[in-house]
């Protein structure tokens, strides 16, 4: 079994050739996501991997894992900041780089709060709210802050639509969008190609458009709607705390008409 997360990527790479063609795909798509794995479950693994979750756990397991949450288990342990043992000696060093680490967290954290006092939120409900279907597009590190608007807009029964690459599937998508249809981009990172074609479909449309991105020189920032989140206004290393914040609040405010409708059916 992989013991850490460096190891497990080595074991994807090394063995890869061993796999069967189910495997290989999981394997190339863990390779290319491993930081994003604790935030997915298998489900949503083996949909981005073209596999069944079946195939996701009993991949984990021939890599020597009980199953696929020790997997994540694994990776989430090396994306945390250690805290170190008062027995050995490299105490005070160990202890500075966990004040750093969470001084960074507290920094993030002032980001989120700012962001949701913010009144551009509202804005953005306001835009998105009870649109068919509302499209919510991001590639690549954006796929866990799409994920997880999915599975809230998605419980509630918000019409929701999620776009993750630009193939022939998600550009059908794209063409078919209404004016009563709504798109929402989320971007991490220098990967713009996903977001940039969802916003000329919705100009092509009619549709509103709004954008929740890390950082405001994203070239994705700019639209009137768009909904900036920087993870770094402090100088800082970057965060995806103020992504995940915002994302929650706005799914949030998202659903509310949906279960205000659904509790009146019910009265």
């Amino acid at each position: 079994m992989p013991p850490n997360a460096h190891a497990l990527a080595e074991r994807l790479r090394r063995d890869f050739d061993r796999f069967s063609p189910a495997q290989q795909s999981l394997a190339r798509y863990l390779s290319e996501h491993l930081a994003e794995t604790p935030m997915l479950s298998a489900h949503e693994v083996a949909r981005s991997a073209h596999c069944s979750p079946a195939t996701v756990v009993r991949f984990a397991q021939a890599l020597g894992y009980s199953g696929y949450p020790e997997m994540q288990r694994v990776v989430r342990d090396a994306q945390r900041p250690s805290i170190p043992d008062p027995r050995d000696g490299s105490q005070p060093a160990s202890l500075e780089g966990l004040g750093a680490a969470l001084a960074r967290e507290r920094s993030a954290l002032d980001d989120a709060s700012q962001y949701l006092r913010s009144p551009g939120l509202n804005q953005l409900v306001v835009a998105l709210r009870e649109r068919v279907p509302l499209v919510i597009a991001g590639e690549g590190q954006a796929r866990p802050i799409v994920s997880l608007l999915e599975e809230r807009l998605g419980r509630a029964g918000v019409p929701i639509v999620t776009l993750t690459s630009l193939g022939v599937g998600e550009r059908a998508w794209l063409d078919a969008l209404s004016p009563r249809s709504g798109v929402l981009v989320v971007a991490v990172g220098r990967e713009t190609r996903l977001g940039d074609a969802a916003l000329a479909a919705a100009q092509a449309a009619g549709a509103p458009a709004g954008v929740l991105v890390d950082s405001p020189i994203s070239s994705l920032a700019s639209p009137p709607l768009a909904r900036v989140v920087p993870c770094d206004s402090h100088g800082s290393s970057p965060s995806l705390v103020p992504m995940v914040a915002v994302s929650q609040a706005l799914a949030d405010a998202l659903v509310r008409p949906v279960e205000r409708r659904i509790t009146s059916a019910a009265a």
